[in-house]
This record gives structure tokens, sequence and C-alpha cells, in this order.
């Protein structure tokens, strides 16, 4: 919150709102920092000067950081099946795998060229043209990864779904009695979201 605020920011709900602001409910790997720029930006677009406005801005922003918590799991889930997924190609080409017995074999071998992989890029492009030379497209790992996570990716999507329809329903209330605010937020929700698929940091509109 901006340092020049009115007299009323001396009342209990502004209390209360400087007192959640200070221990926001996050993820042991989530940035606090990241999570007033969040606010910060929201204040600036709903332009807020009282108690009320501040409180609606809070918990617009709470309502957007699910959103933006589940978009950040799905990019988390994709990488945490990279290194299982390089292994299963590793097993599946190499020339031994037809052999009987040879499965400790494999698991050894996948286990030391995926670390080499994730160590040394430059190890990558032998890899990959063994792949293609087995059948499988240069994006193969990426492929194998998504088809690997695709059942939690498609229940983050629901959590996503639902997160939107929350926020939704919070601004379409908002709208009863202060329809400019709700539309500034959603507008901010809306960039939010973008600058995080982005990758970007949200601009703030004076």
């Amino acid at each position: 919150m901006s340092e020049d605020k009115p007299s009323e920011d001396k009342s209990y709900p502004l209390d209360v709102l400087m007192r959640l602001l200070d221990t926001p409910q996050l993820l042991p790997h989530e940035n606090p920092k990241e999570f007033h720029q969040l606010f910060n930006s929201f204040e600036a677009y709903g332009k807020a000067q009282t108690a009320r406005d501040y409180i609606a801005v809070y918990q617009a922003t709470v309502l957007t950081w699910d959103i933006l918590r589940y978009h950040e799991m799905k990019v988390a889930v994709l990488s945490s099946h990279q290194r299982p997924a390089l292994e299963s190609l590793l097993r599946r080409t190499n020339e031994v795998a037809t052999l009987k017995g040879a499965e400790a074999i494999m698991k050894v071998e996948a286990d030391q060229k995926a670390k080499k992989w994730f160590a040394d890029p430059a190890t990558r492009p032998a890899m990959m043209k063994a792949f293609e030379l087995a059948g499988y497209p240069p994006n193969a790992v990426q492929a194998e990864a998504f088809m690997r996570a695709l059942p939690s990716l498609a229940q983050i999507d629901r959590l996503i779904v639902s997160a939107q329809k929350r926020l939704e329903v919070f601004l379409k209330d908002l709208e009863k009695t202060s329809k400019a605010s709700a539309e500034a937020l959603r507008l901010a929700a809306e960039r939010a979201v973008a600058a995080k698929a982005s990758d970007q940091t949200p601009d703030v509109k004076k």
C-alpha cells in the first residue's frame, strides 16, 4: 500500500488488512515480495481510496494469486516429468534393449546419461540424434513428459477454472456497489495472468 493513505486507513478493517499483508498465506517456495507487488499493481488499477476499496483489492489479489499459483504448478509438474521421460526414452533406444536380462544395465546407463543431459547441454544433440534414428521426433522428451504429466495437468486445469470462477463471482458481486472498481480489478487480473504466461512482470497502469 502507498504511504499516502486517507485518515480512514487507521480504521479496524485496514488494521486487519495490514496484518494480512504482513503474513500472506503462501506456500513455502512462494515469495511474499511478489505477492505484495501483485497487491500494489491491483491497488494502482483500482485506485483504492477507502477501507472497503483496499479490502476489495486484497481479495482480488488473493483470488488472482491462486490462478497464478496453479499456472506455475503446471510448469513445475511438466518439469518434474522431464527426467523420467528422458530415462524412459534412453532405455527404449538402448541397443541392448532386446537382450534378455538387460534391464538392469539399461537402467544404470539411462541414469548416467540423464545426469549428463541435465549437467552438460553439450551432450544432448547426440542423444536427440539417437532418438530420431529410433523414430522419435526432435521434441520426444517434451512429448513424453507431457503425456506422463497429462493426468496431473488435467486436474490443475480444473483448479484453474474453479479459481477463475471464484474471482468472477467476487467481481460480479463487487459490480453491484462499484462497477468501475470491478472492471479495473478484472483488467488487473487479466493482465497479471497474461504477464505470468509470458513470464513478465505485470505493468502498473497509472
